[in-house]
């Protein structure tokens, strides 16, 4: 399917094809030796070290104990192995829904050549070579090409960087193949599967609509509303499908239950954040959204809280400027979520989508300007000097609620941390308002616990950080000075 061909370097660390081993076949002993052989033989190459990642160091996937080593050398591949067999298996409906009849072959080579690009893509991650310039059309190109170019020189290859900077980059650098096509432009490699993530979760959708009709004014009910949405966020691609309903439904049918597994919980700071006793007066609220599908809808029902029980005037969605770590939220898929919703064959799911758009044309929603720094590789402590216009924008707010892992790790600037640092010194003078996160762990990356929770959990699971079993509700009081 991979168009191009790689030399034997690419397939360093891969299985061997039973065309290429023959051996292997019928020896499963030999299979795991020469398996183990050619993984020493990639660390070795890659100056790979078989440790944790160092405290106060970036995420790397230069420490093989690390989620990144895992992520850089068996997600990622996977994720654009995925992205290759969809464009081949799709190929001819691509060109039907792309291109003009009198072009489709030029749009099949033109698919070939996109392909051939992903393979490379590819190819560069397996061999650590290093970032290359953005040299389209990219309405980003510039600070893209800066910041490359102003790393240091050990740091611009996709194993000896920070983790964070090398997946936007493969992120970006995918999106702009067809960003850059002639006639895949509007293309989003991701599309159908966010869809799915809507679609296959209508049940549990159905489940939190009732659960969540006719709430009380209440820190309890706000508090567990920000459970159901923290828990959420596991509603993703990597996750089982099956364990998410299972999960959906304990929570729906006892919030409570999960409380062991919330290990910080400032539920109440954030409603005092939010009092609606205080005299009335505009009060904004920003989500930076994460996923789409059922964590979306999530989304959506806490604003509707925020808006009907006077927390919030207006709620403000930050969506990605183009597709972004597969499910993550574009403009296109929140239009599309709404509208969906609300033609549903279920009157209630429909009454909830109508009623969502209602809320967008009278202003209690909003979608934010597209901006395009939540697509870029930098932590959110730059973003005063990388785009201040943003960062004077969630000044207005009240309080910006950040989604998922990847907003976490970009608070924290991908740097493994201290469990028990406090949170604010962690965002190195990130405060343009009050902040809450929410945020299933699924990396070692964390901050703001009491002391000895970290050890503890340490002792009790040492896989704790990235079984996803764990979740955080934290809060950060912009309205104080931190010494920066």
């Amino acid at each position: 399917m991979e168009t191009s061909n790689p030399s034997k370097e690419a397939l360093v660390g891969e299985e061997p094809s039973e065309e290429d081993e023959e051996p292997v076949k019928s020896d499963p002993d030999h299979s795991q030796t020469l398996s183990r052989v050619l993984r020493a033989e990639f660390d070795s190459r890659y100056n790979i070290v078989d440790l944790q990642t160092p405290l106060n160091a970036f995420m790397s996937g230069q420490y093989k104990k690390s989620f990144a080593y895992y992520t850089l050398r068996s997600r990622l591949p996977v994720i654009l192995t995925n992205v290759i067999d969809t464009l081949t298996r799709d190929k001819s409906e691509l060109v039907a829904q792309f291109a003009p009849h009198d072009f489709a072959q030029a749009a099949r080579e033109e698919l070939k050549i996109v392909i051939g690009l992903i393979s490379r893509l590819k190819y560069e991650l397996q061999t650590d070579k290093p970032f290359q310039s953005f040299t389209g059309e990219e309405p980003d190109r510039e600070a893209w090409n800066t910041f490359i170019n102003h790393l240091p020189n050990g740091e611009r290859s996709f194993y000896r960087g920070c983790s964070l900077h090398a997946e936007c980059y493969l992120h970006r650098k995918l999106y702009s193949f067809v960003e850059n096509s002639i006639f895949l432009k509007s293309y989003d490699f991701f599309a159908k599967i966010k869809e799915h993530t809507l679609v296959d979760r209508m049940d549990d959708i159905l489940a939190l609509t009732k659960h969540t009709r006719r709430s009380d004014n209440s820190v309890e009910v706000f508090g567990e509303l920000l459970k159901i949405n923290m828990w959420s966020i596991s509603n993703d691609v990597s996750s089982d499908p099956e364990e998410d309903k299972k999960l959906n439904f304990k929570v729906l049918q006892d919030v409570g239950a999960t409380d062991e597994y919330i290990i910080v919980n400032h539920a109440e700071e954030i409603w005092n954040c939010l009092d609606n006793n205080k005299p009335k007066k505009l009060k904004q609220v920003d989500v930076i959204l994460d996923n789409t599908g059922y964590e979306l809808f999530s989304d959506f029902v806490l604003a509707e809280y925020l808006i009907e029980k006077a927390l919030a005037n207006k709620v403000r969605f930050h969506v990605k400027a183009h597709p972004w770590f597969v499910t993550d939220v574009t403009e296109r898929d929140f239009r599309w979520t709404l509208e969906y919703l609300s033609q549903h064959a279920d009157y209630m799911i429909s009454l909830m989508g109508k009623k969502f758009l209602q809320f967008l044309e009278e202003g209690k929603f909003e979608l934010a300007p597209v901006s395009h720094f939540w697509t870029s590789p930098h932590a959110f402590y730059s973003m005063l000097q990388a785009d201040p216009d943003l960062y004077s924008s969630l000044q207005q707010s009240k309080l910006v609620i950040f989604k998922g892992e990847l907003n976490y790790r970009k608070l924290l600037q991908d740097v493994c941390w201290n469990s028990s640092q406090e949170t604010s010194a962690c965002l190195r003078g990130f405060l343009p308002t009050n902040i809450c996160v929410l945020r299933r762990v699924k990396s070692e990356i964390i901050c703001g616990l009491e002391e000895g929770v970290g050890e503890a959990l340490a002792t009790k699971n040492p896989q704790w950080m990235v079984s996803g079993n764990y979740g955080v509700i934290q809060f950060v009081d912009g309205a104080r000075e931190f010494g920066y």
